[in-house]
């Protein structure tokens, strides 16, 4: 299935299966005023970005390529809780200068460079191959495994004249390694929990949204996932998600509150999800350049609360380790 058809506009809703093509040159992209925009022009208006978080029991890495069209976006970062030491590392590519970003669902291979590092990113037969160099030594390696967890495909109208497919997954495995700050190797063992988020599409030239993810393993030993979004994907569904041992669930919409400079507050529409989130270090950016611009927060939290569902008892959350987002962008 081709998310684009043959009248030049995408399938929209929730997908059991994924799209095994992405063709953004059928797509038939007109502005508000109904003209048809072709080439470059139309280019520039393609949004993508790949982002992969992964959490050790001690360390929170991340790690993004993003194509805004009219810059390429990369960022990397190694968090240790224990030490609160950080690694952490961003560049800009005007014009998407060296970063190539594959939106292929089910086979892609990704890269950012910008010296001293390169990002690597390949998937294929349902593993996710990330690489990070830094002067052509490894700092990271992971071999992320898809298979068994159920994937969260979307795609929502988004404006007047856009479409937004976003592709998730949480609580993989991952096998591989890392160097910490003080330049130590670790391995990343079977405790060790990745989420994915790939989205493409011709997003709003303005946009904002609130973003949750959270992996751990519960008292009963069971490995949850959490994804609840806000102000993007909200059209036709939304991307709210729980993973029990690698099976999704729907959630209804929610509302991301803060309550001071330290607490956010999240709540489902249905009541039945209640979180409090703690939130920490903040991987941050203020950029403002008239044409584009990115105000961006990515928090460490820890996340606390409970979460019901007809398929399972209560879910209790304390203090688990995940990532708060708040992002505003002009693009």
């Amino acid at each position: 299935m081709d998310l684009i058809q043959e009248n030049g506009q995408p399938r929209y809703g929730r997908f059991e299966s994924v799209p095994s093509t992405i063709d953004v040159q059928h797509y038939i992209y007109k502005t508000p005023y109904g003209k048809v925009l072709k080439g470059w022009r139309k280019q520039l208006k393609y949004k993508k970005f790949k982002f992969c978080g992964i959490q050790h029991k001690h360390y929170s890495i991340g790690l993004a390529i993003a194509d805004i069209g009219w810059v390429g976006h990369g960022f990397f970062y190694i968090y240790d809780h224990e030490t609160q030491q950080v690694i952490e590392w961003n560049a800009i590519q005007p014009l998407g200068h060296k970063t190539y970003l594959d939106e292929q669902p089910l086979f892609n291979q990704s890269y950012f460079s910008k010296s001293p590092y390169q990002f690597d990113i390949q998937h294929a037969n349902g593993v996710r191959y990330i690489r990070v160099t830094k002067y052509g030594e490894i700092q990271l390696s992971a071999r992320i495994f898809c298979a068994g967890t159920d994937i969260l495909s979307l795609c929502t109208p988004t404006g007047i004249n856009g479409w937004t497919y976003t592709q998730k997954q949480t609580t993989l495995g991952v096998e591989g390694m890392f160097i910490n700050k003080q330049n130590q190797i670790v391995q990343f063992d079977e405790k060790t929990f990745a989420s994915l988020d790939d989205t493409c599409g011709f997003l709003r030239p303005e946009t904002a949204w609130f973003w949750l993810s959270c992996n751990f393993w519960d008292e009963q030993g069971r490995r949850i996932g959490l994804n609840l979004a806000s102000g993007v994907n909200e059209s036709f569904g939304n991307e709210n998600c729980l993973w029990i041992n690698g099976v999704l669930f729907p959630l209804t919409d929610v509302l991301f509150e803060k309550v001071n400079d330290e607490i956010w507050q999240i709540s489902s529409l249905d009541q039945k999800l209640n979180l409090q989130v703690h939130i920490g270090w903040c991987r941050y950016e203020n950029i403002n350049l008239r044409m584009i611009g990115s105000q961006f927060n990515q928090w460490q939290a820890k996340i606390s609360g409970t979460i019901e569902h007809e398929a399972t008892d209560i879910i209790n959350c304390k203090e688990q380790y995940g990532l708060l987002e708040q992002h505003y962008a002009k693009w």
